[in-house]
C-alpha cells in the first residue's frame, strides 16, 4: 500500500505542476538579416526623398537591441524602457537612450525612435510603410538632421501579456541620432 500511496502522490504532484506552469515560455530570436534589410530600406526611402543615408552605429544598435529585447521579454510596447531593478519600473526614452548614445566627448546630440510590431511577422518593407503612413513616425524617418541609425528586429514565439493574443510576433525598433 505504501508504494501505491507514494506513486499517487508523485502523479498528483506532476499533474499539479503541469496545470499551474505556463504552457510554454516566450522565446526571443534576433533577426540579423532583417536588420540589414531594414537599414537598407530606411536609406532607400531617405534617398527617394533627397536625404543622405544613415550610417549604422554600434551604440544605437545596442540601444535598439536592448529595447526590442525588453519589449519582447517583458511583453510591452512603448518608448519607455522597463527597468524593474531601478527605483522606478519605467525609464523614459530621453533618460535611457543616454546610457547608449551619444558616447563620451560630445557636446551636442539628439535622438529619436520608431517602433513597430506585427503578428506573426513584420518585414522591413511593412515596418517602413507603417512609419511613412504615420505623421510622427514619418517625420522621424525623414528628419534631415539624423546621421546615424541603429535597428533591432526580434521575433517572439509564445508571447505573454500585451502580445498574448498571438502565437508569434515580430518587434522592430529603429533609433536615430545626430551628435557633434
Amino acid at each position: 500500500m505504501g508504494k501505491r500511496l507514494a506513486l499517487g502522490t508523485v502523479l498528483a504532484a506532476c499533474l499539479l505542476a503541469f496545470l499551474t506552469s505556463p504552457a510554454s515560455a516566450a522565446t526571443l530570436t534576433h533577426r540579423d538579416t532583417a536588420e540589414k534589410t531594414l537599414v537598407a530600406r530606411i536609406n532607400e526611402v531617405r534617398k527617394n526623398h533627397g536625404l543622405r543615408p544613415l550610417r549604422g552605429v554600434s551604440r544605437l544598435t545596442q540601444a535598439a537591441t536592448r529595447h526590442a529585447g525588453s519589449m519582447g521579454s517583458a511583453s510591452y510596447f512603448r518608448h519607455e524602457l522597463f527597468t524593474p531593478s531601478r527605483p522606478i519600473d519605467w525609464t523614459d526614452f530621453g533618460t535611457w537612450i543616454r546610457w547608449f548614445y551619444p558616447g563620451p566627448g560630445y557636446t551636442s546630440w539628439s535622438a529619436g525612435e520608431n517602433l513597430a510590431w506585427g503578428a506573426p511577422d513584420l518585414t522591413a518593407r511593412q515596418a517602413v510603410r507603417r512609419w511613412l503612413d504615420s505623421p510622427g513616425h514619418r517625420a522621424n524617418l525623414l528628419h534631415a538632421g539624423w546621421r546615424h541609425v541603429g535597428v533591432s528586429v526580434v521575433h517572439v514565439r509564445n508571447p505573454d501579456g500585451y502580445y498574448s493574443s498571438w502565437s508569434d510576433v515580430t518587434i522592430v525598433v529603429a533609433d536615430f541620432g545626430r551628435r557633434s
